[in-house]
C-alpha cells in the first residue's frame, strides 16, 4: 500500500488538464486535477481559486469559463461581494454556525426555513438561524484573507479496480475499502441535460477518495450535516456534474450480497454522502457491499413536458432522475465483481422518496435486469410519489419563467432551456402544484413510468418472481400534519377539523373525524389526543395503505412480500418519518442500549434479506410472509407479529375507494368533493 497526502489546488495537479479532451472526462477528474471545462473554447482548463476570478460572472461559474455561456451558474463555490469588489469561498459563510462568527466573516445572519414538501427532520416550514452569504453592505467588515490550498489528510490507498469506466483507486481503512465518488456517467451538463445518461470512460486512475458532488438542489434543501456547500477539503457541495456514487467493501475478492441505496428528499433534496448513509457498519457486521448512488433531483430529475420527447430516444416526457438509477444499476451490474460484490444478488433500497423510486423501478422493465430485490421504507407507491402530467405541466411553466425562457416556443424552448442558469433551474422547486405532496416527482407519461405503482401492482404488472420489503413508521404522517411540531401539544378540535378540511376537502372532513376517532386514553402532556389521530390519518393515507396493497398485490402474482411497523420512539417520543434509517446503517449517534438492540436486529433483517431474499435467521424474532394471513412484524425493541387483514388500518379503506381522487395531484385551489 502507498500514502497519499493531496492538495485540493496544486500546480501539479493542473498540469494535468490539458490531458482530459472531453467534457465528460474534464470534469470527471475536476476534483482531483482542479480542472474546468472552456464552454467556448471546448478544451479543458485550470481552474481558478475564488480569489483568482476577476468578476462576477466568472466568480459563480462552476463549469465553464467563457462569457455568455451560463448552463451551470451557482453561488455553491464562490460568490461575489460587490461591496469589495472581490470573489470569495462560499464557506466562508456556510461554515459559521454562530452569529458572532458569521458577522466577524462579513456575512449574514439570516432565518432560512424548510420548503413546504420537506419530507425530513426537522420537518415542513422549520425555521432556523443560519450564517448566509451577504446580499446588503450593512455594517460588514472587511473579510479577512483566507489560504489559497487546503491539504487533505494523507490517505492509505486500496487497490486498483478496473471497472469498465476506468481504474479506480479508493482507501483502505482496516478491513474496510471505500471508493467514494466514483463517476458512472457523464455529466448531465451542456447538451447533456435532461436527456438519457450516458456512459463514461477515462484514462488513467481515478482517486475515489473523497465524495463527489451532490445533485443540483436550491440552498433551502441543505445537504445535511456537514455539506452545506463546497468546502475546500471536506466535500463538494452540490452541482449538476453529481452522477456519482460510494461502494463500501470489505475485500475485493469474494462474492457478497450487494445492497444499493436509493436516498429519500422529496425527488429534490439530499446526498448521497448523508453521515447517516454511511455503509461501513452494514458491510462490517453483515459481509456485504453497499452502494451509494446519486441521481438528478427537482427540476433536473424530472421536468416534463411534451417538447422534451425528443430527447429520449423511448419518447418519455423525461423521468431522468430514473433514468440515472438504471444506468447506475446497469454500472453495478457490469463491474460490482471486482469489488467483491455478486452480481446475481442485488438489492435496491430506500427511504421515502428513495422507497418511492425504488416502487417505480418495480414497474419499469428496462430496469429489472440489474436487481434482484427490493426494500422500500416509508414510500410504497405512496400517491406523492409520482405526477400526472397535468400537474407536471404546472412545473414545467414554472421553469420556464424562472429560466426567462417562457417567450419561446418549441425547440427553440428547449434550447433555451439548455442554456439556462442552472440556480434558476434549481430554484423552480419552490412551486408546489399539488394540495400535498412532493414538488417534484416520477411523471407518469406512459412510456417509462406505465402507470402507478399501486395500479401496476394490482395488474401485476411488477417485476416478476421477485421478494420485496415493504414497511412503515408509526408515526410517518406526523410532521406533515399542518403545524408540526407545535401541533404536538397545541392541536385542538378545531384545528383537527382544519386539517381534515384543507388536506381533504371540506365535505370529507366529518368522515374522516368518524374513521380516526380521538383516542379515548391519555396521552402524555407534550401530546395532543387531537394530533394523535390526525398522524393516523396522515401516516395511513401516506405510507400504511399503499405499502399494504402493494404488498398484497405482489404476493397475489406469485412474488414474495415482507410487511413490517417501525415502532421504536426515537425523535419526539415517536417513531417518526426516517426515524428507521439510523437503525438500518447503524447510524445512530449516541444510541441507548434499547435502540443499539433494535439496530442491530433491523440491519440483520435487512442483509439476510439481501443475502438469501428472506430476512430470517435464528435468534431474530420471525418474521411471516405477508400472505392471506396479512401478519406483518411490528419491529421495536419488543418486536412481535400482528395481523392487519386487507384495508384494515383504520383509513385505507376509505382511501381506496377515493384512491382515483386522492391518488392523483389535487392542484392546489381545488376543492375536494368526497362524501
Amino acid at each position: 500500500m502507498m500514502i497519499l497526502a493531496w492538495a485540493l489546488v496544486g500546480a501539479q495537479a493542473a498540469s494535468l488538464c490539458s490531458e482530459h479532451n472531453s467534457i465528460g472526462n474534464c470534469l470527471a477528474f475536476r476534483n482531483q486535477h482542479n480542472c474546468v471545462w472552456h464552454a467556448i473554447q471546448k478544451n479543458c482548463v485550470d481552474d481558478l481559486v475564488c480569489e483568482d476570478r476577476s468578476n462576477r460572472q466568472r466568480c459563480e461559474s462552476e463549469h465553464t469559463t467563457g462569457d455568455g455561456v451560463l448552463w451551470d451558474i451557482s453561488t455553491n463555490k464562490c460568490f461575489w461581494d460587490p461591496v469589495f469588489s472581490t470573489c470569495r469561498w462560499t464557506d466562508e459563510c456556510v461554515e459559521k454556525s454562530d452569529k458572532a462568527a458569521c458577522i466577524k466573516a462579513s456575512c449574514a445572519w439570516e432565518t432560512a426555513c424548510t420548503p413546504v414538501d420537506f419530507r425530513k427532520l426537522p420537518g415542513p416550514g422549520s425555521c432556523q438561524q443560519v450564517c448566509v452569504v451577504p446580499t446588503t453592505s450593512i455594517n460588514r467588515p472587511r473579510p479577512a484573507k483566507r489560504m489559497r490550498q487546503f491539504t487533505k489528510d494523507a490517505l492509505l490507498l486500496s487497490e486498483i479496480v478496473t471497472t469498465s469506466s476506468g481504474k479506480v483507486q479508493g482507501i483502505k481503512n482496516g478491513s474496510l475499502w471505500k471508493f467514494l465518488g466514483v463517476p458512472y456517467a457523464q455529466a448531465p451538463v451542456g447538451n447533456l441535460r435532461w436527456s438519457p445518461p450516458v456512459s463514461l470512460r477515462w484514462t488513467g486512475t481515478f482517486n475515489a477518495t473523497a465524495y463527489g458532488p451532490s445533485c443540483a438542489q436550491a440552498p433551502g434543501y441543505y445537504l445535511g450535516e456537514s455539506c452545506r456547500a463546497y468546502t475546500r477539503g471536506k466535500c463538494l457541495g452540490y452541482a449538476e456534474d453529481c452522477l456519482n456514487m460510494n461502494i463500501w467493501t470489505s475485500s475485493t475478492t469474494s462474492a457478497k450480497p450487494v445492497m444499493v441505496w436509493v436516498h429519500g428528499g422529496c425527488f429534490v433534496s439530499g446526498s448521497a454522502s448523508s453521515l447517516g448513509y454511511d455503509g461501513t457498519n452494514l458491510v462490517s457486521t453483515q459481509d456485504v457491499v453497499v452502494a451509494n448512488i446519486q441521481f438528478r433531483l427537482g427540476a433536473f430529475g424530472y421536468l416534463a413536458s411534451d417538447s422534451l420527447r425528443s430527447r429520449d430516444p423511448l419518447g418519455s416526457t423525461g423521468n431522468y432522475g430514473l433514468m440515472d438509477n438504471v444506468f447506475a444499476l446497469q454500472w453495478i451490474q457490469t463491474n460490482i465483481a471486482g469489488f467483491g460484490g455478486d452480481p446475481t444478488r442485488v438489492t435496491i433500497f430506500g427511504e421515502s422518496s428513495g422507497a418511492g423510486q425504488v416502487s417505480q423501478l418495480l414497474g419499469i422493465p428496462e430496469s429489472w435486469p440489474y436487481y434482484h430485490r427490493g426494500i422500500m421504507e416509508s414510500g410504497t407507491g405512496s400517491f406523492w410519489t409520482y405526477m400526472n402530467l397535468e400537474a407536471a405541466s404546472v412545473n414545467f411553466k414554472k421553469v420556464l419563467t424562472n429560466t426567462d425562457c417562457s417567450s419561446h416556443s418549441g425547440q427553440t424552448q428547449v434550447s433555451c432551456l439548455l442554456n439556462a442558469s442552472s440556480s434558476k433551474v434549481s430554484s423552480a422547486v419552490s412551486v408546489v402544484p399539488c394540495i400535498d405532496g412532493c414538488t417534484w416527482a416520477p411523471v407518469v407519461d406512459g412510456v417509462y413510468v406505465r402507470d402507478e405503482t399501486v395500479n401496476l401492482a394490482r395488474a401485476g404488472k411488477l417485476k416478476p418472481n421477485v421478494s420485496i420489503i415493504a414497511g412503515f413508521n408509526l408515526d410517518d404522517g406526523a410532521m406533515f400534519v399542518s403545524g408540526f411540531p407545535d401541533a404536538l401539544t397545541s392541536m385542538s378540535s378545531r384545528s383537527l377539523k382544519s386539517y381534515y378540511s384543507g388536506r381533504f376537502g371540506s365535505n370529507a372532513s366529518s368522515t374522516l373525524q368518524a374513521t380516526f376517532p380521538v383516542p379515548s386514553v391519555s396521552n402524555p402532556d407534550w401530546l395532543s389526543n387531537y394530533f394523535s389521530s390526525a398522524d393516523e390519518c396522515e401516516t395511513d393515507f401516506s405510507y400504511a395503505c399503499s405499502a399494504q396493497w402493494v404488498s398484497s398485490a405482489v404476493g397475489s402474482f406469485g412474488s414474495t412480500a415482507y410487511m413490517y411497523q417501525f415502532s421504536e420512539p426515537t425523535s419526539y417520543g415517536l417513531t417518526l418519518h426516517g426515524d428507521d434509517i439510523g437503525y438500518v446503517f447503524g447510524t445512530i449517534s449516541n444510541p441507548t442500549a434499547s435502540q443499539s438492540n433494535v439496530a442491530s436486529t433491523m440491519t440483520k433483517y435487512w442483509a439476510n434479506f439481501a443475502k438469501y431474499g428472506d430476512p430470517n435467521s435464528n435468534g431474530l424474532p420471525v418474521w411471516p410472509i405477508w400472505d392471506s394471513s396479512a401478519a406483518l412484524l411490528n419491529i421495536s425493541s419488543n418486536s412481535k407479529v400482528q395481523t392487519f387483514p386487507s384495508d384494515s388500518f383504520n383509513g385505507c379503506s376509505f382511501f381506496n375507494t377515493h384512491w382515483n381522487h386522492y391518488g392523483n395531484c389535487v392542484l392546489n385551489g381545488e376543492n375536494s368533493v368526497i362524501v
